[in-house]
């Protein structure tokens, strides 16, 4: 086998050598720099989006707080107008008849889920007599 023959074995091991390190210098020179610019460009994208997720969770998080002083000042002042309105007072429950109040809104709502629910008026079949055929007309 002329592979293994001793003769040509330390040339061959030389020029193994010298080809990779041309490889390996080609690489180095050439390809790695690019690399770095690739994993550099990221590592700095990367650093801009969370620095960009910050401002924004801080910025959310003062529209928060603003949102909810602004809440409680309008319920404050929605718990003035109760208490201070004569209208909406309530001093005498016993004079209240909440028992009838409460059937009639519950016979409302009984009423207004039998006959104003579209799902079942969308099941019954209306038959137009000048057409013959049947539509929803």
């Amino acid at each position: 086998m002329p592979q293994l023959d001793r003769i040509i074995i330390f040339p061959q091991i030389f020029w193994l050598f010298i080809v990779f390190i041309v490889f390996y210098c080609f690489l180095t020179h050439f390809f790695l720099p690019r690399f770095l610019k690739v994993l550099k460009a990221r590592k700095s994208i990367v650093e801009f989006n969370e620095l960009e997720l910050n401002l924004f969770t801080k910025k959310s998080a003062e529209v928060e707080i603003e949102f909810k002083k602004n809440l409680l000042e309008d319920l404050i002042y929605v718990k003035k107008i109760f208490v201070n309105n004569p209208v909406f007072a309530v001093f005498n429950f016993k004079k209240l008849e909440a028992k009838a109040v409460d059937e009639s809104i519950s016979v409302a709502i009984k009423n207004s889920m039998l006959f104003c629910n579209f799902q079942i008026l969308n099941l019954i079949p209306i038959y137009c007599k000048s057409i013959n055929i049947y539509k929803d007309c």
